[in-house]
């Protein structure tokens, strides 16, 4: 077994240099089998703005404006440059000239102005609205600049529209996304098989080049065991993401390569603000500071699985991360918990799931550790189907699970006050003045520091324990070529190739 570790998204093109060096040479031609989970139950769509998107096709078949840099900065993509007023209310964006969609359609602002207007649009239940909904309009200058006008400041939006979901899409396109989705990516789709096979052949008149690829094939396999034979037998290529507890099925195996990929990616319990007994911030605490995060992380994702972190939302990686410290307290929490009236320490529910992985082990290795402080925890898992809207931020204690998001967008999407994906439903004014402040200021360093003080503060008050970001373990053919070991929304697909 090949394996191969990296802690950031390598945007190496985007900087100056070539994507694809570290996985291998490049080949010309062949057909790349990957597998998705079936997540959506079925109801996947290529519409990259619906809830159900139809996930590990995005980055293949769209673009987005701006891309994530290794240090977390903004670098271009289908925007070459941009520019913001002193307030940082309003931004124009130059277009990269030249780009075509996959029916030779050009690129223009007006695809700009359409897409950000489906994101934004309050009568379309896009999960990217949460994020982009402070975008007021958005114009078209000339057919190569768009002007984007905001509700209020925002320093980092750019990095805002480099969320994986903010993909552009061409004008008029809404009724196309289930039988004929057009994007400027490097594959366009042939043929559309959710619970099947998905195929997608190369773009040759992709803007960076024609992929080395001939097609790609997305191969629908729910079951995680099942999906680790697959690659085995050689019925696929490539695992996107392996749990790292079925790294024994893979290693010392010459035909399969694995990459190590530290990520922003968590899981969390979440005690809602407004729900007793988690309305009292001494509980709260004394829940957080009963656990041992490095062997809570090591339990639940195995040896190098996770990062150790003191529930802060913010990747470790990110320019703006709080490097705080944590330690297992549990007399304090013991102490907590009698000063807030549970003598005898305090029975609570923990509902979660298996329609993520970790999210069960996570809830039983919480459950072992706290009973230390007298928190008797009763772990309930539920189906797996109708988890996200039955129990997911309506239950006072739930298991969550977040992909990872700059500062800016995780800080203000989950716990800014009445976020729709607020998920303790925190609401606190000075925290939000705190949030307002640091995304407003346009000088980095100011900016800087007070992304600090925001965390530093969210650790006070919050009500959820994020003991640990994920570091994602992947499992590939040794015959994949070209894929560096880079977050999925950064990898170069264009790039990737099949030695025979």
């Amino acid at each position: 077994m090949k394996k191969t570790v990296a802690r950031l998204c390598l945007s190496l093109a985007l900087l100056g240099a070539s994507w694809g060096t570290l996985a291998g040479p490049a080949a010309a031609g062949g057909t790349l089998r990957l597998t998705h989970d079936l997540g959506m139950g079925g109801a996947e769509t290529l519409d990259p703005y619906d809830p159900n998107r139809f996930w590990p096709t995005m980055n293949l078949v769209f673009d987005r404006l701006v891309a994530p840099s290794p240090k977390g900065e903004a670098v271009p993509e289908l925007a070459v440059s941009w520019s913001a007023s002193p307030d940082v209310r309003t931004w124009t964006f130059k277009l990269r000239p030249g780009v075509t969609f996959q029916d030779g359609t050009p690129f223009t602002s007006e695809d700009v102005v359409y897409s950000i207007g489906r994101m934004t649009d309050p009568t379309f239940n896009s999960p990217v609205r949460s994020v982009l909904g402070i975008i007021r309009q958005a114009k078209a200058i000339d057919p190569l600049t768009v002007e984007l006008d905001l509700s209020t400041g925002e320093a980092d939006l750019p990095l805002l529209l480099a969320d994986y979901r903010a993909l552009m899409t061409k004008k008029g396109s809404a009724g196309s996304f289930k039988d004929h989705p057009v994007g400027t990516g490097p594959f366009k789709v042939e043929s559309i098989s959710v619970e099947g096979t998905t195929v997608l052949d190369a773009y040759p008149g992709y803007w960076r080049g024609k992929p080395h690829l001939d097609k790609v094939e997305v191969v629908a396999i729910a079951d995680s065991a099942a999906r680790i034979q697959a690659l085995l037998g050689n019925q696929v290529d490539l695992l996107l993401t392996i749990d790292p507890k079925q790294a024994p099925l893979v290693d010392h195996n010459q035909a399969i390569t694995t990459q190590h990929v530290a990520t922003g990616d968590w899981n969390g319990l979440m005690m809602r603000v407004d729900e007793k007994p988690f309305d009292d911030p001494r509980v709260r605490k004394a829940m957080r500071i009963a656990v041992d995060r490095a062997a809570l992380t090591t339990l639940v994702l195995g040896k190098d699985g996770g990062v150790p972190t003191c529930d802060d939302p913010v990747w470790q990686g990110d320019q703006y991360s709080w490097q705080g410290t944590c330690g297992r307290d549990v007399e304090g929490a013991r102490k907590l918990l009698a000063d807030a009236g549970y003598l005898d320490g305090i029975d609570v529910e923990l509902m979660t799931s298996d329609v993520e992985e970790n999210m069960v082990a996570i809830a039983e290795a919480y459950q072992a550790q706290a009973k230390d402080a007298g928190i008797r925890v009763k772990v309930t898992t539920t189906a797996s189907d109708g988890y996200w809207d039955k129990v997911w931020m309506k239950m006072p204690f739930f298991v969550d699970s977040w992909g990872q998001r700059p500062a800016t967008q995780v800080l203000n999407e989950g716990w800014r006050s009445g976020s729709p994906w607020n998920p303790t439903h925190q609401a606190d004014p000075a925290f939000d003045k705190m949030l307002d402040d640091a995304r407003g200021e346009p000088d980095f360093a100011k900016r800087r520091d007070r992304y600090l003080a925001v965390q530093e503060k969210l650790y006070e008050i919050t009500g959820g324990l994020i003991p640990y970001h994920k570091v994602i373990l992947r499992a590939m053919s040794s015959h994949v070529k070209g894929l560096d070991p880079v977050l999925v929304d950064c990898i170069r697909w264009d790039l990737v190739s099949m030695d025979e």
